[in-house]
C-alpha cells in the first residue's frame, strides 16, 4: 500500500525514505529527482560517454531503490545516491574501456568559437586522465564537494583526498597544454 504524502508541504528526508521503503515510488521520485542532473552530468564526465551515464544512473536508480534498507540516516540520502551513482559510473567506465565519443554536431555560426575550442581542448585533456583522476576531480569540483565529503565517498583519508585531486589537477594541466600545442 502507498503512503499517501501531503501535497502542500514538502515532506522530509526521513517521511520520504520511510515511504519509499514501504514502496512508494513516489516518494523514492521525490527523493531523486533533486539529485539527477547533478548525477547524470557527474555520470557523463566519469563514463566519457551520455548513453552509458544514463545507464550509469538507471544501475544507481535501481540500486538506491533495492538498497534503501541499508540507508542508516535519512537526512544522509543525497551523498548515499551519489555513492551509488559513483560506483556505477565507474563499472561501466571500466568495461567500456578507452572509447571517446565524437561529437558531430555543426557549431553555431554565432556562438564563441575561441570558447567552443577552450571547452573541447578541456575534454579532450580530461579524456587523457586515468578513472580516479576523473573520479576525484569530478567529486570535488564538478559536484563541488568538500574534502571531508569526498573523502567519505571514497572511503579514504581527507589528506589522501588533498593529495589525489592536487596531483591530478597537475596531470589535467599537463594534458591541457599537450592539447593545446597539438
Amino acid at each position: 500500500m502507498e503512503a499517501v504524502l501531503d501535497s502542500t508541504a514538502r515532506p522530509t528526508a526521513a517521511v520520504l525514505v520511510d515511504a519509499a521503503r514501504r514502496g512508494d515510488r513516489d516518494a523514492f521520485g521525490a527523493l531523486v529527482e533533486p539529485e539527477l542532473p547533478l548525477a547524470l552530468g557527474a555520470a557523463r564526465i566519469m563514463t566519457r560517454s551520455s548513453a552509458d551515464a544514463a545507464d550509469a544512473v538507471q544501475e544507481a536508480l535501481l540500486s538506491a531503490w533495492h538498497g534503501l534498507d541499508g540507508l542508516r540516516d535519512p537526512a544522509a540520502f543525497p551523498a548515499w545516491f551519489r555513492r551509488h551513482v559513483v560506483r556505477a559510473a565507474m563499472r561501466i567506465a571500466g568495461r567500456r574501456g578507452r572509447v571517446v565519443e565524437l561529437d558531430l554536431a555543426m557549431p553555431d555560426p554565432a556562438a564563441d568559437i575561441d570558447r567552443a575550442l577552450e571547452r573541447r581542448t578541456l575534454a579532450r585533456a580530461f579524456d587523457r586522465l586515468d578513472a580516479d583522476d576523473r573520479l576525484v576531480l569530478t567529486l570535488h569540483h564538478y559536484w563541488g564537494l568538500p574534502v571531508a565529503e569526498t573523502a567519505h565517498h571514497l572511503g579514504i583519508p581527507e589528506g589522501t583526498v588533498k593529495s589525489r585531486v592536487h596531483y591530478a589537477m597537475q596531470r589535467l594541466r599537463a594534458a591541457y597544454d599537450a592539447e593545446d600545442r597539438s
